[in-house]
This record gives C-alpha cells, sequence and structure tokens, in this order.
C-alpha cells in the first residue's frame, strides 16, 4: 500500500509560462488547458536530489499542483520559480488550496477518495488528472472569495445611493465600480478553465474519471452559484450607472436653468 499526496496552491494572478516553458526549456502548446509538468531530471536539477515519483503542474492562470511533495519542497521549488518570474504571492497560499490522497494497493488499484468505494486502475494519467482537478477547484475557490467580498461592498453603498448619498459616496463607488468591472474582465478570461479538459489523447476511463472528481469538488453547483452572483454585480453596475445617470442629468438641467436665469437678469439690468 502506498499513497499519492496531491496538493495546489494559488501562488499568483498568472503565471508567464511562455517565460517559465522557455527557461526550462519545455515544449508546450499555448492553448487554454495546456500547462507545464516539471519532472524527472528537470525536478531533480531544482530540488538538488533524486525525486522519483514527485512531479509539479504549473497552470496559466496562477494556480501549482504538486504531487508527493513536502512542505520543504514546496519552499524550494517555489523559491526557484521565483527566480524566473517575481510574480510568485505568498500570501494567496494560505487561503486557497486544495489536498487530495489517493491510497494505491498491491493490485495497483487506487481509490479515488477517502472512505469510498469508488475504485480504479492507477497509472501517472491519474496524476495529471487530479493535477488538473485540484489547481481548478482552487482557482474557483479564489474566485468565489472574490465575488463574495465585491457582492459585500457593493450592496453597502447601494444602500447610500438608493438613500441619495451619490455625492458624498462617489470616489469610493466608483473605486468599487471598477474592481466589479476588472473582476468580471478576470473572470471571463479564465472562464474556460471550467470547462471539460481535451483529453483527446488518453482514454474515455480517464473522462469518465474527470467527471467523478469534478463532481465530488462539486464543480457544476459551484460555477452556477458564481454565475448568479456575477450578475448580481451585473444589475448593481446597471443600478449604478442609471442612477448616476440621472443625477447628472439633474445636474445638467439645473445648470441650463441656472443661466437663463443669468441671462434674463443680464437682460432686465
Amino acid at each position: 500500500m502506498k499513497t499519492v499526496h496531491f496538493i495546489s496552491y494559488k501562488v499568483a494572478a498568472s503565471l508567464p509560462l511562455d517565460k517559465i516553458a522557455a527557461f526550462l526549456k519545455t515544449n508546450m502548446k499555448f492553448t487554454w488547458d495546456e500547462y507545464i509538468v516539471v519532472g524527472g531530471e528537470q525536478l531533480d536539477t531544482i530540488l538538488k536530489y533524486h525525486s522519483e515519483d514527485k512531479a509539479v503542474y504549473l497552470f496559466k492562470y496562477g494556480c501549482i499542483s504538486f504531487v508527493n511533495f513536502t512542505d520543504k519542497e514546496i519552499y524550494s521549488f517555489l523559491k526557484y520559480l521565483e527566480s524566473i518570474t517575481s510574480r510568485i504571492n505568498y500570501n494567496l497560499m494560505p487561503r486557497y488550496h486544495e489536498s487530495h490522497n489517493v491510497t494505491i494497493d498491491e493490485n495497483l488499484k487506487c481509490s479515488l477518495f477517502e472512505n469510498k468505494s469508488v475504485e480504479v486502475d492507477y497509472d501517472k494519467n491519474i496524476d495529471h488528472i487530479l493535477s488538473i482537478v485540484l489547481a481548478r477547484s482552487t482557482q474557483m475557490l479564489f474566485f468565489e472569495t472574490q465575488v463574495n467580498n465585491l457582492l459585500d461592498s457593493a450592496e453597502k453603498f447601494v444602500i447610500l445611493l438608493q438613500k441619495g448619498r451619490l455625492l458624498t459616496f462617489t470616489k469610493k463607488s466608483y473605486a468599487i465600480m471598477a474592481k466589479i468591472l476588472r473582476f468580471e474582465f478576470d473572470s471571463l478570461s479564465c472562464i474556460r478553465i471550467f470547462e471539460h479538459p481535451a483529453l483527446g489523447k488518453h482514454s474515455i476511463k480517464l473522462k469518465e474519471i474527470y467527471d467523478i472528481l469534478a463532481e465530488y469538488y462539486e464543480f457544476g453547483g459551484r460555477f452556477n452559484v458564481m454565475q448568479s452572483k456575477i450578475k448580481d454585480l451585473r444589475k448593481i453596475v446597471g443600478m449604478y450607472s442609471s442612477l448616476s445617470y440621472s443625477e447628472t442629468e439633474t445636474r445638467l438641467l439645473l445648470f441650463e436653468i441656472f443661466l437663463l436665469s443669468l441671462f434674463s437678469l443680464a437682460h432686465i439690468i
């Protein structure tokens, strides 16, 4: 019996895979479902010792999945990566991470979950699937936190807008609106990471394993909830734009009345 340990961390807003691949002399295709895999002699060079049964998966959207790594090895790898790109944000790691263990028996059968009866034949492609699933779940956790924080902030100033306190809250409301629009842009640019991965070169069984794990991590339900919250944010943006436009229109009308009154007064004088 042996256990394969997987853990994925959010370490940056995004990772420059082209730059990292060039530095590591790793070939890759730059498509949405691609990533860099570091293992074998490359990983031996980074860790400075033989790293059998270990691997690292780096994803463009800023998540990294580690296979059979200790905390010390993770830190060593990130410091090495930091020498290639300065984008590593260690503050993200304690908040955004996912871990998973797979136990393999003497017959090379493995349980996908602890205390579950789902067993499959183990091979290295299982590492491939689990690394994708954990990275996507970690990124989804990041998006979920972002959208919840934005909703909390937006709801506060909407209450003030409804009370007619737009003038005293304009600067802060603009900042919040900018964050909402930026989040929507980022979520749209990364939305395809939640699509079914391209597993054309792998067996149908691996696609089934991905679906089982995606259901276990509730990808469908979490994605739908997040989409609903993003729609709420869009409504808030619309409400703000409508109120802001109405106030601007009122100001212009009052200014025109003021100018007309000055013109009439000057004519009388």
